[in-house]
């Protein structure tokens, strides 16, 4: 018990899967707890059960800060540095939210400069819609778990507090941006088996579903938690996750729908993918549009 209370790389892997454990049972207790009439556990569209989850993300969400947060706090006593970076290393600095938000935003808008394309040439952003989304968000109990909960609590788990303990630990910059995000995903393997259970849905589908779901999330991560370790910041990543789940994954046979702009939108899908990758590292580097913190040279 001792070795994963003190400072090292097997103890920060070691909470860390504890705290993927954690947000997925605390979804499930949540709903165990109380009974739902008509509903499945399984059945995570029903409103009641949207909220049930929510709620157990909630509790997770907050056991998870307070459980890194205390750590963090042990290892920088232990290594003489002050308690006051333990906020930092979290990535809830409040000096650092809004640069990290915008320079997140801009880069993940480039990464779906196509999608973007055609949803404004099929409308979608249309002035009506988009006054309609407050309401959405308090009238429909989906629309606050994707984009409000769920974004906040899996980036405030799966990078404050999983990141962060890496970063604490030693671990290099390289491995918590490239491997961490494979906690985050395989945390998201629990929905097939609920849909298996639950749908009756070949197995097949499956895992086929599975795995695509498990590389999208795993890709994302890396975007994110390099978002988090570069902008030192957790609020950027969450704006990021909520851009990525209203897009959606990219749909390239929606430019059979504009035959005429065929060419300038496949140039903006490339164009876009070019500019994150061209901008990533200039747009992040600290003391540019991110502030260089005192408390997060580590990361």
């Amino acid at each position: 018990m001792d070795r994963i209370m003190e400072p090292s790389a097997g103890a920060a892997v070691v909470w860390s899967l504890a705290h993927g454990v954690l947000y997925v049972a605390a979804i499930y207790v949540s709903m165990a707890l109380v009974r739902v009439e008509g509903a499945s556990i399984h059945d995570r569209d029903h409103p009641h059960i949207i909220k049930r989850r929510m709620y157990g993300a909630g509790v997770a969400t907050l056991l998870s800060l307070a459980i890194s947060g205390l750590l963090l706090h042990r290892w920088r006593a232990q290594q003489g540095e002050g308690v006051p970076g333990v906020l930092a290393l979290l990535g809830l600095d409040v000096r650092a939210a809004l640069p990290s938000t915008i320079v997140s935003l801009v880069l993940v808008g480039l990464l779906f400069l196509g999608p973007l394309v055609l949803d404004n040439l099929d409308g979608v952003f249309a002035w009506d819609s988009l006054k309609r989304v407050p309401q959405s968000l308090w009238s429909q109990p989906e629309c606050m778990r994707n984009y409000v909960v769920g974004p906040a609590t899996e980036e405030l788990v799966f990078r404050s507090a999983v990141v962060a303990l890496w970063t604490a630990a030693g671990i290099s910059t390289e491995l918590c941006v490239l491997v961490s995000p494979v906690i985050f995903g395989v945390a998201h393997v629990h929905r097939a088996v609920s849909r298996y259970v639950s749908e009756n849905i070949p197995l097949g589908s499956v895992v086929l579903s599975t795995v695509l779901q498990l590389a999208y999330t795993t890709v994302f991560g890396w975007i994110a938690a390099a978002l988090f370790v570069r902008t030192h910041s957790v609020v950027g990543p969450i704006a990021a996750h909520v851009f990525c789940n209203v897009q959606g994954l990219p749909d390239p046979s929606r430019i059979a729908n504009h035959p005429q702009y065929k060419y300038p939108i496949w140039l903006a899908f490339v164009a876009g993918l070019a500019g994150f990758l061209v901008l990533f590292e200039p747009m992040t580097r600290p003391g540019v549009f991110v502030p260089s913190l005192r408390y997060t040279k580590a990361l």
